[in-house]
């Protein structure tokens, strides 16, 4: 029996959608037990709504829930005004209860609450009422089944599909178009109290009931986003990137560039981080993992400049910075090595870091002077190799030298991408072997282009030297297929992205 109830037959109608399972033993969220005999509870709200103004209008409903027979049964429900108790009686063993405050924060507001008790020897609960927060969840999401033939990876959603968060009256039936888009979105989950976290989720399919084990951190008024790969907690920041403009995007087919290296800067002030989530990580999008290069650069006490590759990017892309856990990432990065402090004379890499038919060397610079034979870069033998120096006849240039293992006094009289930038003023410089073709830029514009001829493939370099000029910010990458597709017919693709790529960190 209740005092001062009213049944909430709406509530019960969506929560008898959201079949509960059985009682496996485990200690889960919304999982009751039957213990001790009945007893009555008073529910009303936590102290901790004072800071809203509650309203004397304001109304609280009570819902009282417990599992029988294997599925969550709606025992009582009751509306109170706000300061009010709800009284339920002859309760026994463990229930939980959902508490839904309308008008505490103004006249339309809904803050909701869940408590999970599994005792009886409680006479009054005080719910804690909160902002719900919200679940973004992948319909593509897997659970791991074990089959005859091992370990196998199934995905747990079909249209018409209806998920339920366990200990809550909160369910989503899943739509064609949630299908279509990849994801559903799951609105008025009520946080448990006492910091407790959702520990299992149900789905129903027809007649099938699938429960799954989960560990998530829900946070008043966020969006949790719960993928096959990674679960996010929280955003902590977020980052919009926005191509610059450019006529050669309209001879690759639009304004679209595949794994772009773009930098970030974060300041430990930017964000708060809760130390209840395990891991820090960028997400793209699509709800990939990105990979962060394990290089960066420092620039104060607490702001760090990151390198992310970009899976693809078109005139605008957004990543987020967000806390969680993830189980793998997407493999996107082509950055091999990346140094910041300025290097002269100094052995960069003994070791073969390229893996395929590319290789790039991208570094700044700022030089009013160099010796004759001065290099900023070499590497190689007179068989196979390169310098980046200042160009034997104008001592206002740099030019680049390629030993192509074929034959080395014509090469070595052959300068490419000769550019008068050794004017005092700071310039960027990038320098692309994808397979047998050349690439210079030179402050995001190219300035040589051209096939070589060369006895083995330019990858295979291994010690690469700085020379007597410094350079700073020095990075090592490849590039993949995607820099030139099947159809084009011109390189116009890679010299886009060397532009992209200078106009994002200028």
């Amino acid at each position: 029996m209740t005092k001062f109830a009213t049944l909430a037959f709406s509530m019960a109608t969506l929560f008898s959608a959201c079949a509960m399972p059985e009682d496996n033993g485990t200690s889960t969220a919304g999982v009751l037990t039957e213990t001790e005999s009945g007893h009555t509870v008073a529910f009303t709200l936590h102290s901790y709504v004072d800071e809203y103004n509650p309203k004397q209008s304001a109304k609280v409903n009570f819902a009282l829930t417990k599992i029988e027979d294997g599925k969550t049964k709606l025992l009582d429900s009751a509306t109170v005004k706000y300061g009010d108790y709800a009284v339920f009686e002859d309760i026994t063993g463990a229930y939980s209860v959902v508490a839904t405050a309308t008008g505490l924060n103004g006249e339309k507001d809904t803050l909701y609450g869940v408590d999970v008790l599994k005792r009886n020897d409680v006479d009054t609960v005080y719910v804690r009422v909160q902002e719900p927060a919200t679940l973004k969840i992948s319909t593509s999401y897997t659970e791991i089944v074990k089959t005859d033939d091992g370990n196998e990876a199934q995905e747990v959603f079909s249209e018409g599909s209806i998920l339920c968060i366990t200990g809550t009256l909160t369910c989503k039936k899943i739509s064609e178009d949630d299908i279509k888009r990849g994801y559903a979105i799951v609105e008025n989950i009520p946080l448990f109290g006492n910091d407790d976290y959702v520990k299992q989720i149900e789905i129903q399919s027809g007649k099938d009931l699938r429960t799954l084990g989960v560990e998530w951190n829900f946070s008043a008024g966020d969006t949790l986003y719960a993928s096959e790969t990674a679960i996010v907690e929280k955003k902590l920041l977020e980052f919009n990137f926005k191509l610059p403009e450019s006529d050669m995007y309209d001879t690759i087919g639009g304004a679209v560039l595949d794994s772009l290296i773009v930098p970030i800067k974060i300041s430990d002030n930017d964000y708060r981080y809760d130390s209840r989530y395990t891991s820090k990580f960028f997400l793209d999008q699509l709800g990939n993992v990105i990979h962060t290069s394990s290089k960066g650069k420092i620039l104060s006490e607490d702001t760090t400049l990151y390198w992310i590759v970009v899976p693809k990017i078109d005139s605008t892309a957004t990543l987020s910075f967000v806390s969680g856990k993830y189980k793998d990432y997407t493999a996107y990065n082509r950055i091999r090595e990346f140094i910041s402090a300025p290097l002269t004379d100094t052995l960069l890499t003994t070791r073969n870091i390229f893996t395929d038919s590319s290789f790039a060397l991208s570094f700044w610079f700022e030089l009013d002077s160099l010796e004759k034979d001065g290099r900023l870069f070499y590497s190689g033998t007179d068989s196979l190799g390169f310098e980046i120096r200042r160009c034997e006849k104008d001592s206002t240039a740099l030019c680049t030298r390629i030993y192509n293992g074929i034959d080395t006094v014509s090469t070595d009289s052959i300068e490419y991408g000769k550019a008068s930038v050794i004017d005092g003023k700071r310039h960027h410089y990038s320098f692309v072997i994808h397979k047998k073709h050349l690439t210079i830029a030179i402050d995001g514009e190219t300035v040589r282009d051209t096939d070589l001829k060369l006895s083995t493939e330019f990858f295979k370099l291994e010690e690469i030297y700085t020379g007597s000029a410094p350079a700073q910010d020095v990075m090592l990458y490849s590039f993949g297929d995607f820099i030139k597709y099947k159809s084009d017919k011109n390189w116009t693709r890679l010299k886009a992205w060397l532009y992209a790529f200078y106009e994002m960190q200028k």
